[in-house]
């Protein structure tokens, strides 16, 4: 057994450890050296000395981590951290903290979906002008049909919430598994269009690798129902975003909510701004005052499986890329 472990623990704005947790990655092993800092604070020394790190590195620094042998990430996704030639160790374990923002997320999305359905939005910006209009033209969402593109974390939870709420749920998974019983229809890649067709709401929930990079461009677009509402809360790199402008603004769809972008910050030139048929959130879909609990959870149980020298769970496939 080895005299000491260190762990490195990076935090920043949105990811914290309190003193509860770090306490907790104390007990768990005896020989554990914890150093926790912040992003700004980090040192070559710090990185250089850590088997294992909880947190963001720059991409400069992943050379610098010459004792690296797992990673885990805050986020869901593993996006800049999916190359093993980026690492010292090429033997390096990459995990992802998915499982934490699946909950958050849905109830985002459906926050989106329903202020588009009851007008929220418009009457907004009507309250700046203390203008008492109504606007009767509403939509249903229970009865109606909603497409999910990815099926894990974040879109099992969307699709659950929207059977309870009286839709038809189609998903589209990559490889196809037996049914949920919260999912009327699973759809492989291969016959995303039938899915397109059909929704009322298309919602995606996709990592960004090769395969998924502009999967919904302007075929894709000119398939869906020009009642369609579409919602991306996975990366903005998954729609065309210059073809989704020309869709919202000429009318091929209703509306989109956007919670990502292609680049964030969004620019302040983008058209997306003042499409008065789109709801734009600044990737704040996942947040919550339980993060940091699920988050911690999941940490905990890969330490102690990596003290046994056990499987851990969200690792990244370096093949698929998350």
């Amino acid at each position: 057994m080895k005299d000491k472990i260190e762990i490195l623990v990076i935090t920043n704005i949105i990811f914290t450890l309190s003193e509860e947790n770090q306490k907790k990655i104390k007990e768990a092993v005896p020989q554990i050296v914890l150093t926790v800092t912040n992003g700004k604070e980090v040192t070559t020394d710090m990185i250089s000395k850590a088997e294992i790190i909880f947190g963001w590195l720059e991409e400069e620094q992943l050379s610098l981590a010459k004792n690296l042998k797992w990673l885990h990430l805050p986020s869901a996704g593993a996006d800049g951290f999916t190359d093993t030639e980026a690492f010292c160790n090429k033997d390096i374990r990459v995990t992802t903290s998915s499982g934490v923002f699946g909950m958050p997320i849905a109830e985002h999305v459906f926050a989106m979906i329903l202020a588009h359905n009851r007008n929220l939005q418009e009457y907004a910006y009507r309250k700046t002008t203390k203008d008492w209009h109504r606007k009767w033209e509403v939509k249903d969402f229970f009865g109606s049909t909603i497409g999910i593109l990815g099926l894990g974390d974040i879109g099992t939870e969307i699709a659950q919430r929207a059977k309870a709420w009286g839709a038809t749920v189609l998903a589209v998974k990559r490889t196809l598994s037996q049914k949920p019983d919260f999912v009327d229809q699973l759809y492989s890649m291969e016959e995303l269009d039938e899915v397109l067709k059909q929704s009322d709401y298309l919602v995606l929930a996709l990592p960004n690798t090769d395969k998924t990079r502009n999967i919904i461009n302007e075929e894709k677009l000119r398939l869906m129902k020009p009642e369609a509402f579409l919602v991306n809360i996975g990366r903005g790199v998954l729609v065309d975003q210059e073809a989704l402008i020309r869709a919202l603004s000429e009318g091929w769809i209703a509306g989109a909510g956007l919670d990502v972008t292609e680049p964030e910050p969004l620019p302040q030139d983008s058209p997306l701004w003042e499409l008065e048929n789109v709801i734009l959130t600044p990737h704040t879909s996942g947040g919550s005052p339980t993060n940091e609990t699920r988050r911690m959870n999941i940490f905990y149980r890969n330490l102690i499986s990596y003290m046994e020298g056990n499987p851990l769970m969200n690792q990244v496939d370096f093949v698929e890329k998350y």
